[in-house]
């Protein structure tokens, strides 16, 4: 990988991490396109469209390579790789160590899950995926042509579109056509006029990458229908894998999209003369028309992208544990909270100084249910992201609000929080349930706690001055606090 060595080295000593900008991400593209993984995170086509919004920042070491984001308020890393990996790793320890943070890896597939299990410095860890972010993997050869009886659906729309349309016509994308493609775009959001939050912001993302592909090295195709684009497509080839980040094609054009994609293919194929081994086409985000559709291609495997939490408290707690206040009982979650629990998220007024709104969260990509939070918070416990308690009066009461343990750095430092649902507010139950969580943290976990609070939010600052935490410092947003000296 000696060629990648005009990206940044860092000096001697502490790592360096260099932020990301769309302007310098040519310098990083070098190193991004040498990925061993199948990951769609580890290209440059994915920092425009969705890691700009992680702020990203980029270190080389010993010509390895390594991306630290933010990922759910906290750092994680990507896998090291290069000529050091292992060299790597024990830099990124000394890194958090350091700096007060979590020691996190996102993007994990299978061959470095396997690395980090074998690897005596990783323990203990804790990791978790959402399948809903889990990118599809196709076999390369398979579509060039469909063959055989599982796609005879996809070669029955090519021949529909062909019979309708005429001989399918597919070109490598050119500058030139960028306003061309824009007057597609404007057709195709007409069409999609009740898209979600996150499909309004994948729109945006393509505008951007559409402006940037070729000079970023990403190939562009259009199929055209005389002189309409009826679709497009964006893409960059990453070691034996071609990542397709873009596929958009116009409702009016039936089978548009199948043969998009078969020309796409062959179109790679002519430019870097050779078959390639994968098709990587990204995720679905739980949508469940874009999960059957990308079921129909025969996916030969799923890649899962691991959230993976190195010495978590979370990772060794097998039971959680009861713990009883003076007026109220803290335990784990259970089935019957999900209503609670969903009232409790999407309560706005309550959760103004809690610091989160659901209407802001494009990650929400479905329905909510009383399985949406749930789930949420049952993945951040399970990736060791969280200790999370549920507040009873009573240890077979109804859940009345949360407790929870957050933000762990690999020095045994973490943030706890605490929330109640407004008809139980100005009892003390919070006050109490917090001073029980702290207690647990602190004697049981062995976790140096701190706090903080809005600075508008008096209820939260005198609970947790109550609690025995002592005001160390502000800013101009919160009060924060610590243990007393």
């Amino acid at each position: 990988m000696t060629e990648c060595k005009t990206a940044v080295d860092s000096a001697a000593g502490m790592l360096e991490f260099i932020p990301y900008s769309e302007e310098t991400l040519s310098r990083w593209a070098p190193w991004l396109r040498k990925s061993p993984y199948l990951c769609s995170d580890i290209s440059v086509g994915s920092f425009i469209l969705w890691q700009c919004n992680a702020d990203p920042m980029f270190c080389v070491r010993n010509n390895t390579f390594v991306i630290r984001e933010e990922i759910n308020g906290q750092p994680a890393f990507s896998y090291p790789y290069g000529d050091d990996p292992d060299g790597m790793i024990d830099l990124l320890i000394d890194y958090v160590r350091e700096n007060g943070l979590a020691l996190r890896f996102f993007g994990i597939g299978d061959s470095e899950f396997e690395k980090i299990k074998n690897d005596a410095r990783l323990q203990p860890f804790a990791a978790d995926y959402e399948v809903k972010w889990s990118d599809y993997i196709y076999d390369f050869a398979t579509a060039l042509d469909f063959k055989g009886g599982k796609f005879r659906g996809q070669r029955n729309h090519i021949n529909k579109f062909t019979k309708l349309y005429g001989e399918p016509v597919i070109r490598r994308m050119m500058n030139d056509d960028i306003p061309a493609v824009r007057k597609f775009l404007e057709k195709y959001k007409s069409e999609h006029t009740d898209a979600n939050k996150l499909e309004q912001a994948e729109f945006e993302g393509t505008l951007k990458l559409l402006e940037k592909f070729s000079s970023l090295g990403l190939i562009g195709a259009v199929l055209t229908v005389g002189d309409e684009i009826a679709a497009f497509t964006i893409g960059e080839v990453i070691g034996e894998c071609l990542i397709i980040h873009i596929e958009k094609a116009l409702r009016t054009y039936e089978g548009a999209y199948p043969v998009m994609y078969r020309g796409f293919v062959r179109l790679i194929r002519d430019i870097y003369v050779r078959n390639l081994k994968y098709i990587n086409r990204e995720d679905d985000s739980g949508d469940p028309g874009i999960r059957t559709s990308k079921l129909q291609y025969q996916p030969v495997l799923r890649f899962h992208k691991r959230l993976v939490h190195v010495g978590s408290p979370a990772c060794e707690i097998e039971d959680y544990p009861v713990l009883n206040g003076e007026k109220t009982v803290l335990m784990g979650f259970r089935e019957s909270d999900k209503p609670a629990y969903l009232r409790l998220s999407t309560d706005v007024e309550n959760n103004l100084y809690w610091g989160y709104d659901y209407r802001e969260d494009i990650y929400i990509t479905s329905a909510i249910d009383e399985d949406t939070f749930y789930d949420a918070a049952c993945h951040d416990m399970k990736a060791g992201d969280s200790v999370n308690l549920a507040i009873r009066e009573s240890a077979d009461g109804e859940m009345i609000g949360e407790a929870i343990l957050w933000n762990f750095t690999y020095g045994g430092k973490a943030e706890l929080g605490c929330r109640i649902l407004k008809e139980y507010q100005g009892r003390g139950l919070g006050s109490d349930a917090y001073r029980a969580a702290l207690r647990y943290a602190q004697k049981e976990l062995g976790i140096d706690v701190w706090a903080r609070c809005y600075k508008q939010n008096t209820a939260s600052y005198h609970m947790i001055i109550s609690s025995g935490l002592k005001r160390i410092s502000e800013d101009e947003t919160f009060y924060y606090f610590g243990n007393p000296d």
